[in-house]
């Protein structure tokens, strides 16, 4: 017996996510004050099997609820904010920006007379140059030279069976990377390699390693390591042009606090 999700078109899937709606605004009443459709259904970009994934942003402080189920051959999720947590979460800034925020920035207004969904999408991107460099080098410090090293340690010690993993981690990260500095938000999980090589300003290597992950061509061990150590190199060089120091002395640090 086939179960799981089933194909509907967009038309019905709009449907849905309207008598969703009005089954909040009904449940929630005068404390409503806005609901929108994020995600592929928001942007318009749904497939046959495509979720249902909606804000709704109710009166009150420090309200942050998650609705999430399945009535079998489809999915729904409802995420239920105060304006505070709304425009809190909004204007997050952290390593995986260019591929959470656009659920923020890219909101389909059904109801919304205060323009929290605009308010929103200006608060994803209102940050200033210093925070997003300073987010670079942590995420180029803090995750990619550790999963180059995690690589490394692979190779070194014959337990390889990781390694794959450890690939598309490094790629993922350098992607996110090279979304920051574009100040571009990724249109889904899935678009993130496609949409990055087509950003300026990538590191030499990146392409490489993010065509290996992309094709699936992952299995020669020596090849993926090689082409995660040409990224680190790359990201050396593109961050000494961008001026974002890489190698720090302890003192240095010790010194700012």
């Amino acid at each position: 017996m086939f179960t799981g999700p089933e194909a509907y078109t967009h038309t019905e899937r709009m449907a849905r996510a309207e008598a969703i709606a009005a089954r909040f605004q009904a449940h929630y009443e005068e404390h409503l004050l806005a609901i929108g459709i994020y995600g592929s259904l928001g942007r318009g970009a749904d497939g046959p099997y495509s979720d249902i994934e909606m804000h709704v942003i109710v009166s009150g402080e420090e309200i942050d609820r998650s609705y999430e189920w399945s009535e079998g051959p489809w999915k729904a999720e409802v995420d239920v904010y105060s304006p505070d947590v709304f425009l809190s979460k909004a204007s997050e800034l952290d390593d995986l920006w260019p591929i959470t925020q656009g659920a923020f920035a890219r909101v389909l207004p059904l109801h919304d007379p205060k323009r929290l969904f605009h308010r929103a999408a200006h608060a994803v991107f209102d940050h200033t140059l210093e925070e997003y460099n300073h987010l670079i080098r942590e995420v180029l410090i803090g995750d990619l030279y550790e999963v180059i090293g995690k690589g490394r340690n692979a190779l070194a010690s014959g337990q390889t069976a990781n390694l794959a993993s450890e690939a598309v981690q490094a790629a993922r990260y350098a992607a996110c990377v090279i979304g920051l500095t574009n100040r571009h938000l990724y249109s889904t999980g899935p678009a993130v390699f496609p949409e990055s090589i087509e950003l300026p300003g990538r590191p030499d290597g990146y392409d490489t390693l993010a065509g290996l992950v992309t094709r699936g061509e992952l299995s020669d061990t020596h090849a993926v390591l090689k082409a995660m150590d040409a990224l680190w190199v790359g990201f050396e060089a593109w961050a000494t042009e961008r001026g974002l120091n890489l190698h720090i002395k302890l003192e240095a640090l010790l010194s700012d606090d």
